[in-house]
């Protein structure tokens, strides 16, 4: 789904938030629901900006603050204000929660991360076995696992998993303790994953599948080089630097 806001709007938009930062920053007593709502409200929904950015922007500066999100609030405040589909809405609930913890995310090397992948993009002539720890890709490239696969390891991630559900995610951490986890799935696993980790020192990152199913489901290709990229330069060598596939406007 693709939105487009004026440029006039997003503006405001960018100029409101940096207002309510400096704001917050001085007055913790500040409801960010009600700040968020309040703009919201006066801004007009009848265009809109692009979902994957702009609202990944706005709630950035937001939770950079350090203020207390409930994502749950926050993405329907967003969603029914700009009109939002399901998938936006949840799109902004996972965003939020990754932006809390995108600052602990970007200090961890590469080798110490593990990615988990989903099995349901496979190709329907997928020769991918099961091992016991996933399906053991053989990098046929016929679907996006392979161009995923391929981003981590050159990176250098510890480890990477095509997963048959979140089950073996949970053993495959327990296993092999990475520091850090970034997961590919649909809303509901998204949620699952978040709970689970968020009572160990494992920091996530989370993507959600451009199309969601049991089957034929779409990685978003984009995202997913965007996340495993995120690092603090200053953990790269000198005169390395990562560029991004999605350039912040």
């Amino acid at each position: 789904m693709s939105l487009n806001l004026g440029k006039t709007q997003f503006l405001l938009f960018d100029w409101y938030l940096k207002v309510f930062v400096l704001f917050w920053k001085k007055s913790k007593q500040c409801l960010l629901f009600f700040s968020l709502e309040s703009f919201l409200i006066s801004c007009e929904a009848s265009s809109f900006m692009d979902a994957y950015q702009k609202i990944r922007l706005a709630i950035g500066k937001v939770a950079d603050t350090g203020a207390h999100l409930n994502a749950a609030k926050v993405s329907e405040a967003i969603g029914k204000k700009l009109g939002l589909s399901d998938s936006m809405i949840q799109y902004a609930h996972v965003e939020l929660r990754n932006t809390v913890y995108e600052p602990e995310f970007k200090k961890i090397p590469y080798n110490e991360r593990a990615l988990f992948l989903p099995h349901c993009p496979r190709h329907k002539d997928c020769a991918a076995i099961n091992n016991g720890e996933g399906y053991e890709c053989k990098k046929c490239q016929k679907c996006d696992l392979c161009k995923a696969i391929k981003l981590a390891e050159n990176l250098g991630y510890m480890k990477v998993f095509i997963v048959p559900g979140g089950s073996m995610v949970k053993k495959l951490i327990d296993k092999y303790n990475p520091k850090a986890a970034v997961g590919v799935c649909c809303f509901h696993e998204a949620t699952i994953s978040f709970d689970i980790l968020k009572d160990t020192k494992i920091v996530p990152q989370i993507i959600l599948l451009l199309k969601d199913g049991c089957k034929d489901t779409l990685l978003n290709m984009t995202l997913i080089e965007e996340k495993l990229k995120l690092i603090d330069n200053n953990l790269l060598p000198k005169k390395e630097t990562i560029k991004t596939s999605v350039k912040k406007k």
